[in-house]
């Protein structure tokens, strides 16, 4: 009798979907806060938005994307082409510092945002084809 230590291939592939749904969820939750934060056009938001040149309508509806994505990230169908469109919308805002002059320190949250929605577009690319 063999017996091994670690985590065994049916434990590690329990492990993967869970930790995929916890990610989604974490990002979901961070979206939701960033929708609510420029649909409710806190002062920070109305700041940020007019630092870009934006027209305030735009705040708004990157409100509105960011609400539907988030949500959309919940349901395993709609989880890949909601981390593309969210990808979409950070690399706009990491575009938007840089052209700004913020540094890249002050893009660095966009930028992880960014990679972990990569993360969950490759782990789910699948799902949206799927009937």
């Amino acid at each position: 009798m063999t017996t091994t230590t670690g985590v065994s291939g049916e434990g590690a592939s329990r492990l993967l979907p869970r930790g995929e749904l916890a990610l989604r969820a974490l990002l979901a939750a961070v979206f939701v806060v960033a929708a609510a934060m420029k649909l409710a056009a806190t002062d920070f938001e109305v700041r940020g938005f007019a630092h870009f040149g934006y027209a305030p309508w735009f705040m708004y509806a990157i409100g509105a994307v960011e609400l539907l994505g988030g949500l959309a990230l919940l349901l395993r169908r709609f989880a890949a082409p909601a981390a593309l469109l969210l990808t979409a919308v950070m690399a706009g805002a990491v575009v938007s510092h840089l052209r700004a002059g913020d540094g890249v320190a002050m893009a660095l949250p966009a930028l992880v945002l960014l990679a972990l929605l990569a993360t969950v577009g490759m782990a789910r690319r699948g799902d949206a084809w799927r009937p």
